[in-house]
């Protein structure tokens, strides 16, 4: 369990371990069952592993942190705090110098957020040691409960940091691209197009979700492609 004591590193708190799916996994053959474009999708892509982090306080800060910067910009950021504040605990880091932290690039706006999920833990409105204990939608109010920790964060923290099968993030909006790509659905006012055919993913939701992403990072989504042709052009 996650230590609480002033000036102590962190103790990893209880996770699954890494998480390897590939096409004999159970998630992924009931995936495979439950949608043939998402099969196509997953054989065309390959194996795929998800690892849970040990150290979920430290996820949510740093999470907080790389809110709206690049990737390149958010890892130089992270480092340059870890210097700072190097065992990454709750109480280190209320009694950390708000303007050393700033110098290192992050904003007072979170530096203010997370103070208060620093402060929320140490005195146990939210308990990291019982994440595991709660459901979904339980997780989520808890965690929305701290101020600079919307929605999306909270799910993608669930997923990443948690390794939790079934978190299907709809205001992501590379999945509600990937999706339309993936179904070649009409659009639609609202947006929503995980809304027609997620629900077939559960309870592996968030395995489809790495499937999805994956497909916009390796350019398939803005190909103009269907997935079948995708296949076979990556045969050639």
């Amino acid at each position: 369990m996650e230590t609480q004591s002033s000036g102590e590193q962190l103790l990893p708190v209880p996770t699954a371990s890494s998480i390897r799916l590939h096409t004999e996994h159970p998630a992924i053959l009931a995936l495979c069952q439950a949608d043939s474009r998402l099969a196509q999708l997953i054989h065309l892509i390959g194996e795929r592993t998800l690892t849970p982090s040990p150290f979920p306080y430290e996820s949510l800060a740093m999470s907080i942190i790389s809110q709206q910067l690049s990737a390149k910009a958010a890892a130089t950021i992270k480092a340059r705090v870890k210097l700072v504040i190097p065992a990454f605990t709750p109480e280190l880091v209320l009694a950390a110098d708000e303007t050393a932290i700033r110098a290192c690039g992050v904003s007072f706006p979170k530096i203010r957020y997370i103070r208060d999920l620093s402060t929320k833990i140490v005195s146990g409105e939210v308990n990291l040691d019982r994440l595991h204990e709660l459901d979904n939608a339980e997780l989520l109010k808890q965690l929305t409960s701290v101020k600079g920790i919307g929605v999306w964060t909270a799910e993608m923290f669930m997923i990443f940091a948690l390794g939790r099968s079934d978190v299907m993030s709809i205001g992501d909006a590379g999945l509600q691209r990937a999706a339309r790509w993936l179904h070649q659905l009409e659009e639609r006012k609202d947006g929503n197009y995980l809304g027609q055919i997620a629900p077939g993913w559960a309870p592996y939701r968030s395995f489809a979700s790495l499937y999805l992403w994956r497909a916009v990072d390796l350019g398939y989504v803005d190909s103009g492609l269907p997935v079948e042709e995708c296949q076979i052009a990556e045969n050639r």
